[in-house]
């Protein structure tokens, strides 16, 4: 035997190695790949979580309202968390806002900025100058009157539309506002925040609302779109007539009512979101290993061919 044939043969065993380490190399590369298009750069479909977010209950707890809503959420098949006015300070709104619930019933004061056309909704957390310097320009200053003589007034942190466009994300979501002109004429930028960051829906209301009301009607229109499946728009008309009040800070009489942003949403139907989570869920998973293991498989194919 020739020394050349020895070093041949010597060398296919390497070859063999370096071409199985390569062959193991870009199986890892393919997954990560696959997993960042496949797992990552999916289209956020509707989910099936929902909150309720109790910022009322310092003044105003209602088990009942509680308790109604979240057997009605659950008996829809939604994962709930309910979370009361302890909870709910502005580092709180923002991971709210980054969780990617389907629905969120926000059971909090809401009010008209000074002199504008823009709605804020309140925090818990008293107002302190300068502690959120990282919100600069995300966050206002909000006065609670206490209509009532066993409350207590005060001014707390609130949350700008301006920090929903920069947090927010809503997949298909439907957005639930209980509290005073959350849904005011020609005052729709909170609605539109919310719209743009992905969400389907905003319900609010026109003018101001008392908590028990605001309660009632909610209940209703929840029963009617969870459990009745009816339209957007039909599951707010059994809220109907408006409620009439006096409202002290204007010192006019007002009639407010629950409505719905945008337009649009007037057929929507909860039904059809939750297809559009299970379909969604279905179908990623299946894509997810027909895709990978189709790589795998092609990897291998080579592996053995230049094998």
């Amino acid at each position: 035997m020739s020394r050349s044939d020895s070093k041949k043969k010597k060398k296919i065993p390497n070859k063999r190695l370096l071409i199985l380490s390569v062959s193991l190399s870009a199986i890892i590369i393919f997954g990560f790949v696959t997993y960042k298009m496949i797992f990552q750069n999916q289209q956020v479909k509707f989910s099936m979580k929902a909150a309720i977010v109790d910022q009322l209950s310092k003044h105003y707890l209602n088990p009942t309202f509680n308790s109604t809503a979240t057997n009605l959420l659950k008996n829809a098949g939604f994962n709930l968390s309910y979370f009361s006015y302890k909870d709910v300070t502005v580092p709180f709104y923002k991971q709210l806002i980054e969780s990617n619930y389907g629905i969120i019933i926000f059971r909090v004061h809401s009010a008209l900025r000074n002199n504008t056309n823009i709605v804020d909704l309140f925090t818990s957390e008293t107002y302190k100058e300068n502690k959120y310097p990282e919100y600069n320009g995300l966050l206002s200053k909000a006065e609670y009157l206490a209509p009532f003589g066993n409350e207590t007034g005060g001014f707390y942190f609130a949350i700008t539309p301006e920090f929903i466009k920069r947090f927010g994300s809503f997949p298909h979501s439907i957005i639930i506002i209980m509290g005073c002109s959350s849904l005011k004429v020609n005052c729709y930028g909170m609605a539109q925040a919310f719209i743009d960051k992905g969400a389907k829906a905003y319900v609010g209301w026109t003018e101001v609302v008392l908590p028990d009301d605001t309660d009632q009607d909610t209940v209703m229109f929840l029963d009617m779109l969870l459990s009745k499946n009816r339209t957007l728009a039909t599951a707010i008309d059994v809220t109907k007539p408006p409620h009439h009040y006096y409202d002290p800070k204007l010192k006019i009489d007002v009639w407010s009512e629950m409505s719905f942003y945008p337009s649009s949403a007037i057929n929507l139907k909860i039904s059809d979101l939750i297809a559009e989570a299970k379909s969604s869920n279905a179908s990623m998973t299946f894509n997810s290993l027909e895709r990978f293991s189709f790589l795998i498989a092609s990897v291998n194919f080579r592996s053995k061919h230049f094998l």
